[in-house]
């Protein structure tokens, strides 16, 4: 199912509301030392690809979005929990300032759903001293109604979910605010707002129709949320660099937050947001959805400003750019790039001082293929690319094999590094004697075009998506395989989960075949004596990291593939309902979820 839509001239919030609420929010909580912990859950039974490594190493966009965003607004006794960093940390032994936190929030994608309930389940078990309970992530907004119902006994749950970005959590933040008297906690202020119906008009919220120890029996749920259309109201991160709980065992917070400038010793990758939005629709994915058919950028000064305010506060410079598709939009890929290209950090250009990596499409890149040259400039190092099939076969994006063979090689002369990424469908077989049909075939050709990596994923029902329902509907979709329940982690698209075929482990060793084709000892040979060139480094880098992840995949995705070759396997026949009917708050907010609602 694909979220629905507000109308069209109510997609955006009016411009300036983000800084007038953000101001609001800092008049009333500034000085109250409003102690707040935010955590990011990781299941680490997900620890499978060529990037299997990564996960540890990388700062997720959400903390430090979040973050800013509660420091900017007033709550500077933020601490921010990488899950995967500090697995054992609990809610309920975190003391901030000697005092156990007034909010909690969680955030978690869909694969890290069990984590996620735990600690939530943990923050519940605090009684009358527990903190406000929030939850929010991908998983939130897709399926906010799983946050609710948990425990042994089913009582257990958020107090509300949001289903939207930072604005979302600032509103309801204010309007509890609202409610909420002097020396009282803030699940006193949210249970009188709620009473009131005063969380009816803040879209992207969902929540229980009213206090209670017990699961509820309905759900309310405001719409979908309201977007900022200008992407520059957003807080610097730069406050949110230095809230970080440092790397640890233990069950308890640390007496203080790493600083900014320690972060590069235990990070080498941080996520950054540069656009939002992709003219596409494949019907696989959830982004058009999410982002209600919109295309959000922010301004080139505030990219630099930003960009060099984290290099030169931090010491961090290698960024992932969380594009949708980087290159969507011709006018504001030119100006972004321009403006980076004259970007310096720490007295140097762009070019020398930060190394990027984006998303974007192969049509895009080669229709914009002009503006390589100023990328490079702009300190764009690697470019992903959501090929999916070489055929297009499964989807067409504008892609080709000569195409590919040109972009790479413009990639490649400007010294960014071509990162393809493809998906293993139902239909495909391991290989063809002609054409480029199969697996092996495709992954063999991107090779020889230039490929500095790669990642191979199964074509997977992704919640949100306009497909989604289909593969149930089709009986497509395993539900419990030799005596394992398919859950949340298992979307991953590591994991073979609809076929129709007889010998579905095939499927699964498809995969692992594939990857030691393009990740093996002597691909590291043929490109350590290659003639070096500016990607060469990276080259070896990425086969290395790729044949150590490889096995690490293989280890770890054996018990899966001798469940699929046990053969004892059911499947879905209709779609998952959600775990509660959803209430839309009012008529001119319809649910969210469309074919949810009562």
């Amino acid at each position: 199912m694909e979220l629905t839509r507000r109308s069209r001239d109510d997609v955006y919030t009016a411009p300036g509301a983000y800084r007038e609420l953000e101001a609001r929010v800092l008049r009333r909580t500034a000085g109250k030392g409003v102690r707040t912990l935010f955590m990011t859950a990781f299941d680490r039974r997900t620890r499978l690809g060529p990037y299997v490594f990564v996960d540890k190493s990388l700062i997720p966009g959400a903390a430090r979005a979040v973050g800013s965003a509660l420091f900017a607004a007033g709550l500077t006794d933020t601490r921010l929990v990488l899950q995967s960093w500090s697995e054992r940390v609990r809610p309920s032994r975190a003391r901030i300032a000697g005092a156990a936190p007034d909010l909690f929030l969680v955030s978690g994608m869909q694969i890290h759903s069990r984590s996620a309930y735990r600690l939530v389940e943990d923050a519940w078990s605090m009684g009358e001293h527990r903190p406000l309970i929030i939850a929010g992530g991908s998983k939130a907004a897709y399926e906010p109604w799983d946050f609710f119902g948990l425990g042994g006994d089913g009582r257990a749950g958020a107090d509300v979910v949001v289903t939207g970005e930072e604005y979302v959590l600032l509103e309801l933040l204010d309007r509890i605010l609202e409610f909420k008297a002097d020396g009282e906690s803030w699940r006193d202020g949210f249970d009188r707002a709620r009473a009131a119906g005063a969380l009816h008009d803040v879209a992207g919220l969902v929540l229980a129709p009213e206090a209670g120890e017990d699961a509820p029996e309905a759900l309310i749920d405001t719409g979908p949320q309201r977007l900022v259309r200008d992407l520059d109201e957003l807080p610097l991160p730069f406050d949110g660099l230095g809230l970080f709980e440092p790397p640890h065992k233990g069950e308890e917070l640390s007496d203080r937050p790493l600083p900014a400038a320690g972060l590069k010793n235990h990070a080498a990758l941080l996520t950054v947001v540069m656009t939002h939005g992709c003219k596409f629709h494949c019907p696989y994915c959830p982004i058009p959805g999410y982002n209600q058919g919109t295309y959000r950028h922010k301004s080139p000064r505030r990219i630099v400003e930003e960009l060099a305010g984290i290099v030169e506060r931090s010491g961090m410079a290698t960024f992932f750019g969380a594009d949708d598709n980087f290159f969507n939009n011709r006018a504001a890929t030119e100006s972004l790039l321009a403006e980076m290209a004259r970007g310096r950090a720490n007295g140097k250009p762009f070019r020398d001082a930060i190394w990027i990596g984006t998303e974007a499409t192969e049509h895009d890149v080669d229709r914009n293929a002009d503006l390589l040259p100023l990328a490079r400039e702009a300190g764009v190092r690697a470019v992903w690319f959501g090929i999916e099939d070489m055929t297009a076969s499964l989807v067409k994006k504008g892609q080709t094999p000569e195409k590919t063979r040109v972009v790479f090689r413009k990639l490649l002369d400007q010294a960014i590094a071509p990162m393809p990424m493809i998906m293993h469908h139902d239909e495909q077989p391991l290989f063809t004697f002609k054409g480029l049909y199969g697996l092996l075939n495709q992954v063999r050709f991107l090779r020889r075009a230039g490929a500095v990596s790669m990642q191979i994923t199964f074509l997977t029902p992704m919640v949100g998506s306009k497909s989604y329902e289909q593969y149930f509907e089709d009986g497509l979709l395993m539900s419990e395989v030799d005596g394992e329940v398919v859950g949340d982690r298992h979307f991953d698209g590591n994991h073979c989960l609809t076929t129709g075929s007889r010998h579905p482990w095939r499927k699964q060793a498809n995969m692992f075949a594939a990857y030691a084709v393009f990740y093996n000892p002597l691909n590291f040979v043929r490109d350590l004596f290659k003639k070096r060139d500016d990607v060469w480094k990276f080259r070896l880098m990425y086969q290395a990291l790729g044949q150590l992840g490889l096995l690490r995949s293989i280890w770890g995705g054996s018990g899966w593939t001798r469940r699929l070759f046990s053969g004892r396997i059911a499947t879905h026949t209709t779609a998952r309902p959600p775990k509660y009917p959803m209430i839309a708050a009012n008529a001119e907010a319809p649910s969210m979820y469309s074919n949810a609602g009562v």
